[in-house]
């Protein structure tokens, strides 16, 4: 809609004196700030009231590789834990009401080997194995669900 003004008010200054040079460079900012803000990428707006299960929901999370992928993003924006084990995500399993897999260790396993989705910690977390999700992992749940 915008983009349809910016090219009417070009089409008008355009058929008036040529004195308006002023006003066509001020239609082609415009025209430029019009393309600049259709072809920004959107960054995730983040609701950090909104619960394991409805983020589950809302980005149609279904097989366990994909909710405990969900869960690690869910801790690192949504509880400020970038660093999680085994413990964390059975706990928002929990808290999400979800079924679980029979072998966390395997899923996370899996995401970490054969995904890239997770980054082994270094240090672990309270004695246990740790990872953090990785850039390909944000970015694929990101990409999930939304309409």
């Amino acid at each position: 809609m915008l983009k349809e003004k910016v090219k009417n008010l070009k089409f008008l200054i355009g058929k008036t004196e040529p004195q308006n040079r002023v006003l066509l460079e001020i239609s082609d900012i415009l025209d430029d700030i019009v393309d600049n803000l259709t072809q920004r990428e959107t960054i995730p707006v983040i609701n950090k009231n909104e619960s394991i299960l409805d983020f589950i929901k809302r980005k149609k999370l279904a097989s366990h590789s994909d909710i405990v992928l969900g869960i690690a993003y869910y801790l690192e924006k949504y509880r400020d834990t970038p660093v999680f084990n085994i413990n964390d995500i059975k706990e928002m399993y929990d808290e999400a009401r979800q079924r679980s897999p029979k072998n966390f260790s395997d899923v996370a396993g899996k995401l970490e080997r054969e995904k890239d989705y997770f980054i082994k910690h270094k240090e672990g977390k309270d004695g246990l194995k740790a990872w953090k999700i990785s850039a390909a992992g944000l970015e694929y749940i990101e990409s999930m669900g939304e309409e």
